[in-house]
């Protein structure tokens, strides 16, 4: 195990996403398994912290962005600008929708505990923030495509626009279909990235046989980490449609059982943010890359980031290699009439021909001569 490979390709910014949608998931199942009795704002504290961490860390930026005219000469530092804006602003508009649903999941709370029958406001005015934001998300979409930038966040809203429309007519009863029938829009997104998980672990198994052993190596992490995202996202999804479909309060699966997939494959995702390239450089006025950014700042990090780790059988693989390299070099020894090198002892045997049933060798033996 290397750190400075590890940290090479640092993705900060899908680091304290995951790590903060874990514990959210956590939470919301532990709330809806009624194993803690807390309000939806203190459930939703992981993405305020996280709303926060990217305000904060845009207003930094901003700030970075005019004290530092300078930076704006570099190749792609008004396009890394404008990536951070777009992203703000998406943050914004699902803060506004995250709002909205604490609000109408308390309301509904309370109507439900004195008996009494909600008189709020239509599932449909929380939705609207997400109605604003997919339109938006597709044309940052094509100027990412054209710009060479990666946005996941925007691909994500963009492909899942008519789920959101599904879901908000069947939590307002305008349509009466099964949960499984709701999410028919989620099934069709979640076959691309199935694709390529098979498209992976079949490439893995194939380089299985590599020559070099970084490449072989390489490969089965990446089906591996994969495998460990897709497949539990999928089961979460099946399950949780499952779930919502009973008509029975005491149903075979609790809310923790059906979380389990979804913790695991955040999990990965977690780990996932190493190796992996991207990220802006202006989030928090860095103007770099975090480890780059961090290692100069604190020069005693990189003490750890020069630890490796191997197996002991390897060591002593590459120790044992290293003595047949200088076991191979030839010597050198001096002579009167200069230096020479003498090459190690070889005897090759040739048949120079057969007479009468007798063989005759041809033995040819090295001279060492000065140069």
């Amino acid at each position: 195990m290397d750190f400075k490979d590890a940290f090479k390709d640092f993705n900060a910014s899908k680091f304290v996403l995951f790590s903060c949608l874990l514990p959210f998931s956590i939470l919301i199942s532990l709330r809806l398994n009624n194993t803690i009795d807390i309000s939806c704002w203190l459930v939703f504290t992981p993405i305020w912290i996280l709303n926060l961490i990217v305000v904060v860390g845009a207003i930094t930026g901003g700030v970075a962005w005019c004290r530092h005219p300078e930076s704006r000469r570099e190749r792609d530092g008004y396009t890394d600008f404008k990536a951070l804006l777009i992203t703000v602003g998406l943050y914004l508009t699902l803060l506004m929708f995250e709002i909205l649903v604490c609000y109408k999941t308390e309301l509904l709370i309370a109507h439900a505990a004195d008996h009494t029958q909600s008189v709020g406001s239509l599932w449909i005015v929380v939705f609207t923030p997400l109605f604003l934001a997919s339109p938006i998300a597709i044309a940052a979409c094509v100027w990412g495509f054209k710009n060479d930038r990666s946005l996941e966040l925007e691909a994500i809203l963009s492909a899942n626009i008519l789920l959101f429309i599904f879901v908000e007519l069947r939590l307002d009863n305008f349509v009466q279909w099964d949960w499984t029938a709701v999410f028919i829009p989620l099934w069709i997104i979640m076959c691309l990235p199935s694709v390529a998980v098979l498209y992976y672990f079949a490439w893995a198994l194939i380089l299985c046989r590599a020559t070099y052993h970084t490449e072989r190596k390489s490969h089965l992490l990446i089906a591996f980490n994969w495998i460990c995202i897709i497949v539990p996202l999928l089961f979460f999804q099946v399950l949780l449609a499952y779930k919502l479909d009973e008509h029975t309060t005491n149903g075979f699966y609790t809310w923790d059982n059906i979380f389990y997939p979804l913790h695991l494959s955040l999990l990965a995702l977690i780990f996932s943010s190493f190796g992996t390239k991207g990220g802006n450089k202006w989030w928090f006025g860095m103007r770099s890359e975090v480890c780059p950014f961090l290692l100069h700042h604190f020069p005693f990090l990189t003490i750890y980031g020069n630890i490796s780790y191997t197996k002991k059988d390897e060591a002593q693989q590459e120790h044992s290699r290293n003595q047949q390299q200088q076991q191979q070099q030839p010597t050198n020894y001096s002579h009167l009439y200069g230096d020479s090198k003498k090459a190690q002892v070889s005897k090759i045997t040739s048949t120079a021909g057969k007479t009468g049933g007798n063989k005759y060798d041809c033995i040819i033996v090295p001279i060492d001569t000065p140069d």
